[in-house]
């Protein structure tokens, strides 16, 4: 623009000064259609001059305009996107404190940058879990987009309904650069979805990935064995392979003491008492006891607590056999004696029934403080 004005400028002169240079008047006659324009050169250099410096003018004025709205339209977006990049963090950071309700206030009224939405859902979703409100959850979970569905497995595990991933989860383990994180979740999906054949059939994928930690295992099988009829325990235990039984043996044995099934296994309860490294995992499955008559069990206990009448692990294994014999005198003076800071939480229930069971409420009602 700023050439074009320049040039007309520069004519305009040459038309101006050439009147005086060749000593004659000179006249411009402009004709268009039925329409003429005719003057002196003088004269339309003057009209010329004033038409550029309008039109210059005129240029900065639209320029200036533009700028401002600009800089307004600009001013007013980077506000918004500020307060958007706002409401993420402060959830974020509230999230990390699992202060859910702050979650629910930094983002139920407020936008986020589009490509945190997912998070921002999932946050929602996450918050709404957290309070009990599972119907909640589940729309926004629904409201996530389909490319970031499995990333929010857990979320759709913890509101108990994860059939929505199921097929998507399948199609992604069955890849075969499948993470460990992922063939862990499927497991869980099918075990909570209780497709327990097509769970049996993933389980040696499971094992030759060593996809799952020790205390996952027993996780896993625990919710294996809890969903199947307490008379089909031992066959669904043979059934595994081998190396597959030695991760739900934990799992089995607690089953069958939770169902009342104690004599089923007191032989191989015996053979953990035999064995020092094994007396925890013992006091664990003998946690889970309701009914027993395991007398022999009771004796082999005993006998290795009168070389080592301090083993922690023994004595909580016994307090917990006596309540399961209804022995409760007995099973309150051991957790006297057992009962801790590091195994109360564990434990506090079989000693609260003991001393329930003794008169003794004052000890109960310490252990629910």
């Amino acid at each position: 623009m700023i050439g074009l004005i320049i040039s007309i400028v520069a004519i305009v002169l040459v038309l101006a000064v050439t009147p005086f240079v060749l000593d004659e008047k000179g006249y411009v006659l402009i004709s268009f259609n039925n329409t003429t324009i005719e003057g002196t050169i003088v004269s339309f250099c003057i009209m010329a001059a004033i038409i550029a410096a309008v039109l210059y003018l005129t240029y900065k004025l639209v320029r200036y305009l533009l700028s401002i709205y600009h800089n307004t339209k600009h001013g007013f977006f980077a506000r918004s996107e500020e307060r958007k990049q706002a409401a993420i963090e402060q959830a974020l950071w509230s999230a990390i404190n699992d202060d859910y309700e702050h979650v629910e206030k930094a983002l139920s009224g407020n936008s986020v940058p589009s490509k945190f939405e997912d998070i921002r859902l999932a946050l929602l979703a996450k918050a709404a879990l957290t309070n009990n409100q599972v119907d909640k959850a589940l729309e926004r979970l629904f409201e996530i987009s389909p490319d970031n569905q499995l990333k929010v497995a857990k979320l759709w595990l913890a509101s108990g309904d994860s059939s929505a991933i199921e097929s998507q989860m399948r199609a992604s383990v069955e890849a075969k650069k499948a993470t460990e994180l992922e063939l862990k979740l499927y497991a869980e999906i099918l075990v909570q979805q209780q497709h327990f054949s097509a769970l049996e059939e993933f389980l040696p994928r499971l094992l030759r990935k060593k996809a799952l930690t020790e205390p996952q295992w027993i996780q896993l099988f625990s919710a294996y064995f809890n969903a199947q009829n307490s008379d089909k325990l031992t066959e669904k235990y043979k059934q595994l392979p081998k190396k597959l039984q030695v991760h739900a043996h934990t799992a089995y044995l607690m089953q069958m003491a939770k169902v009342g099934q104690l004599a089923a296994i007191e032989s191989d309860l015996i053979k953990m008492v035999k064995h020092n490294d094994q007396h925890t995992q013992l006091a664990s499955v003998l946690s889970k006891a309701t009914t027993a008559e395991a007398v022999k069990l009771q004796t082999s206990i005993q006998e290795r607590l009168k070389k080592d009448d301090t083993n922690n692990a023994l004595l909580l294994s016994l307090a917990c056999l006596a309540n399961a014999q209804r022995d409760y005198e007995l099973a309150a003076k051991v957790f006297d004696k057992a009962l801790n800071s590091d195994n109360k939480k564990q434990f506090s229930e079989q000693a609260a029934l003991s001393y329930k069971n003794t008169a003794q409420a004052d000890k109960a009602l310490v252990l629910y403080q």
